[in-house]
């Protein structure tokens, strides 16, 4: 190895040595106790992207570990910069990240957690539970839950709920599935605080027997769990798929979720589920990263 070359690699293995350093001291100046059980909040960082992108975000030791891991192989050493973290009154990403290396940094960084979804239903001939264990396929959800089988606590720990209903009672401005709802609804869902949570509805009825009360019980899903503070998503269209006279289950136009006719268009079902359920994934995430 010639004097030059040896001078190089003196360079980057002090240049790395000391990266390492100043990520110790300022990953130890963050906990005084001496106790180290969690990453306490870093402002600034001057050195490689890698090691202060740990150190501005990393809330654990293993987490740390994980994103600030130095290649001793390095064949020349990192450019590093001043760094600063939203807390120091930088917006939206950390300071001073290369271009070229900005979307892996921040790939590394953000860690999505998964969302839970719960699915509920009930059902008085089976025609709802067929439907629920097409939506339960499509999503991956393990189960799929009568609604009297439901605890109040289960409900309100998941992030999102799809919820289905036939309907029964024809005409009623209430309890208008004949089902676990119809009880449910009135006694348990009013103690009950839904703000913000996201909520799927579907309903199955017979468009032919009973078309002017088509799916009905999906409106009082939906005026029950809206007063509550749940945010409906996955709405379709009123006008495709069925010929009916009337619903209650629409709103502005649309149905307030994915309707279903086992009576007389059974075939069609699990590809509607599917659809809906793609449906459901481009709205809001609400299905993405799900813990089904």
């Amino acid at each position: 190895m010639t004097y030059h070359k040896q001078k190089v690699a003196v360079g980057v293995s002090i240049t790395l040595t000391l990266s390492a350093a100043l990520g110790a001291i300022a990953y130890v100046a963050t906990h005084q106790s001496g106790a180290i059980n969690e990453m306490q909040p870093v402002r600034a960082c001057y050195g490689t992207a890698t090691l202060c992108a740990a150190l501005l975000s990393a809330k654990n030791p293993a987490q740390f570990r994980a994103m600030a891991g130095l290649r001793a192989e390095q064949s020349k050493a990192p450019a590093r910069s001043l760094f600063a973290s939203q807390a120091a009154g930088v917006a939206g990403k950390l300071r001073g990240v290369p271009a070229a290396s900005a979307a892996s940094t921040q790939n590394r960084v953000r860690m999505a957690p998964q969302m839970s979804v719960g699915l509920y239903f009930s059902t008085t001939t089976g025609n709802t539970e067929t439907v629920a264990g097409y939506i339960a396929e499509k999503t991956g959800i393990s189960e799929a839950k009568d609604i009297a089988d439901a605890e109040a606590d289960e409900i309100a720990g998941h992030d999102a709920l799809i919820i289905g209903a036939p309907t029964w009672h024809t005409g009623a401005d209430t309890e208008r599935s004949g089902t676990s709802w119809d009880e449910w609804l009135y006694n348990e869902l009013p103690n009950m605080d839904l703000t913000g949570k996201k909520i799927a509805i579907f309903g199955v009825g017979d468009s032919a027997g009973y078309g002017d009360n088509f799916c009905d019980a999906t409106g009082e899903l939906y005026d029950c769990f809206t007063a509550r503070g749940a945010k409906v998503y996955g709405m379709t269209p009123s006008d495709e798929g069925f010929d009916y006279a009337e619903s209650k289950g629409v709103v502005d136009g649309k149905f307030v979720g994915r309707v279903f006719d086992e009576d007389n268009y059974s075939d069609e079902s699990e590809e509607r589920a599917g659809a809906w359920v793609d449906q459901l994934k481009s709205e809001a995430s609400m299905l993405r990263s799900c813990q089904c």
